[in-house]
This record gives structure tokens, C-alpha cells and sequence, in this order.
């Protein structure tokens, strides 16, 4: 196995340990739909940016199931709707708008930082006409609408007591 597949076997690890480490029992549902909502999200975001060949991703964690589906499976499927989880489930109760811009500039920019180090350094994406802006932007725009779709849910979730 090569470095790229480690480095994608080390973020995911990383990622299922903050899950579970950030991830309170009595909020397991709203993880799950979270992770759930988003994925639906990516993987059209995603599949849409692949097939216009803006961005490729070489090296996949499983190359056979991605024979069809040229997505990076480990984002779209696994890595981002775990860092939308903390997202969301973290997300700041303040009402000043400054502060919420600057979570989302904190969560979509330091994505951005990593995809854009792990394009220069590995084969993990390349991007074609997709330039760094495009990946902040999109983020932003999926966390938003991600998250606003979780508070509407969460209205509707009622309290389940433990026996």
C-alpha cells in the first residue's frame, strides 16, 4: 500500500476517534442524521465536479468501487460528514452574526488549507480548472445548508428518556 492510502487510512482513523471521543450518546441521533443529509448533499456536489473534470481524485482508499463513480468515496462519504457532525453539533449559540461567519470560515478554511496542501503534496486530488476559493466557497455552502436543515429537523425531535 502506498503513502497516499495511509495518509487517507490516518484521517479517517482520526476522524472516527473524534466522533467518538465529541460525539455525547444522547446525541447519536442527530449524528446520524447529519452524517446522513450531508452525504446526500456531496455526493452530488461531488459527483458534478468529477464528471465536469474540474477536480480528480487518483489514488482511492477502495479503487474498485470507485470504477463508476469517480468521487473521492473517503470525502464525500466518510471524512466531511463526520466534520459536519462537530460542526453542527458545536455550532454556536451566539446571535452575532460575526461570530457564526467566522465558525464557518473556521471549519470550510481549515478544510480548504488541508485539501490544498494534500493536492500540492500528494495524489490524493488534483485539480484541474478547480481552483482553493472554489472548494471554501462550496464548503460554506454545504455546512449551511447541512446545518439549516438539521435545526428544522431538530425541531420536530422529540426527547427520548433512557430506561
Amino acid at each position: 500500500m502506498n503513502l497516499d492510502r495511509w495518509i487517507l487510512i490516518g484521517i479517517l482513523g482520526l476522524c472516527i476517534i473524534i466522533i467518538w471521543k465529541m460525539v455525547p450518546i444522547e446525541k447519536a441521533r442527530e449524528a446520524w442524521l447529519l452524517f446522513l443529509s450531508l452525504q446526500v448533499i456531496t455526493w452530488i456536489a461531488g459527483l458534478f465536479a468529477v464528471e465536469m473534470r474540474w477536480i480528480e481524485y487518483p489514488v482511492q482508499l477502495l479503487p474498485d468501487a470507485n470504477k463508476y463513480n469517480k468521487t473521492s468515496f473517503s470525502f464525500e462519504f466518510f471524512l466531511f460528514p463526520m466534520i459536519a457532525i462537530i460542526f453542527s453539533l458545536y455550532f454556536p449559540k451566539s446571535n452575532k452574526i460575526k461570530v457564526k461567519i467566522l465558525y464557518y470560515l473556521l471549519f470550510a478554511g481549515l478544510f480548504t488549507v488541508i485539501e490544498v496542501i494534500l493536492q500540492k503534496t500528494t495524489n490524493l486530488v488534483m485539480y484541474h480548472q478547480w481552483k482553493w476559493y472554489w472548494t471554501l466557497i462550496s464548503l460554506f455552502l454545504v455546512l449551511y445548508i447541512n446545518h439549516q436543515y438539521y435545526l428544522w429537523f431538530k425541531k420536530q425531535l422529540t426527547k427520548v428518556e433512557k430506561q
